[in-house]
């Protein structure tokens, strides 16, 4: 099919009238129009004239975005004829069904490679490319914390790109591998992998609690003193030569402080005053 020169037809001029596309989704006209208004219309539109109006073949979706973006005009090959109905299906399903669009893990690669070779941040790269926001960017490019094998898993389509994006974020690999099975295997829907990844976040994000130093193991010994008495003894290594020893100190301790009156629960502060204002010797690791 011959065709002319690209012109520049104003938006005015032009007609809409039939497209195998048989609506426009506004998220996607909105992040078009933002790449037009950035980078301009890189692909030029297909039409014929028909008296004073321009009917496009090819290109509805960047007239409709040049609009919004506020061009008066866009790029358009102007085709020699008035084609047929079927010339005109013939050039739509070519421009629709042929077209590759970039994986899932390209899209991702790219970005990072322009991002380290410009020095823009993932937000001016989302203003520049119109991809909807910082965060969009940035979620993509999580893609590339998965394996390779996991990425080509997301480029056909095995592994949903939310699903993949949502396991991305987890910090551990053996975490995120154990998630990535589990989808594989038909056991984690969306809905519960999001629930499960944020406990994990949760998890790991905990404050640390400080360790404790770490005690000699403890014994514990009643011994029957008849007519209803006990002692209890408490403390490590414990053994009968070391029971007799503290015993002994703490008849010692006791007979130094004046106890007449006291409470027996109050002994222990009894002893422990008194320590401080004498100097006993204490002995370590045992207590009564």
């Amino acid at each position: 099919m011959e065709t002319k020169a690209v012109r520049l037809i104003p938006i005015s001029r032009i007609e809409v009238r039939s497209n195998v596309r048989e609506r426009l989704l506004e998220a996607e006209q909105v992040a078009l129009a933002a790449n037009i208004a950035e980078n301009g219309i890189l692909s030029p539109c297909v039409g014929y004239e028909d008296g004073p109006k321009i009917v496009p073949v090819i290109g509805h979706r960047r007239i409709d975005a040049a609009a919004r973006a506020g061009r008066d005009a866009v790029p358009m090959i102007i085709l020699d004829h008035v084609p047929t109905p079927a010339e005109i299906l013939i050039l739509q399903l070519s421009e629709n069904c042929m077209r590759s669009d970039l994986k899932f893990s390209e899209r991702a690669r790219a970005i990072e490679d322009l991002m380290q070779k410009s020095g823009w941040s993932a937000a001016h790269v989302s203003q520049k490319l119109g991809m909807g926001s910082e965060a969009t960017i940035s979620r993509l490019l999580t893609l590339l914390v998965l394996p390779k094998a996991v990425q080509d898993l997301v480029d056909a389509g095995r592994i949903p790109i939310s699903s993949a994006t949502a396991i991305a974020g987890v910090p551990s690999a053996d975490e995120r591998q154990r998630l990535i099975d589990e989808v594989l295997a038909g056991r984690l829907p969306r809905d519960r992998l999001v629930k499960r990844v944020k406990s994990i976040k949760r998890r790991n994000h905990q404050p640390s609690r400080p360790r404790r130093s770490i005690r000699p193991a403890r014994q514990r010994v009643t011994v029957p003193l008849g007519e209803g008495r006990a002692i209890t003894i408490v403390g490590p290594g414990l053994c009968v030569e070391t029971l007799i020893m503290w015993l002994e100190d703490l008849v010692n301790r006791i007979r130094h402080v004046s106890v007449t009156g006291a409470a027996v629960k109050d002994l222990g502060a009894l002893l422990k005053s008194a320590e401080s204002a004498v100097g006993l010797r204490k002995v370590k690791g045992g207590d009564v």
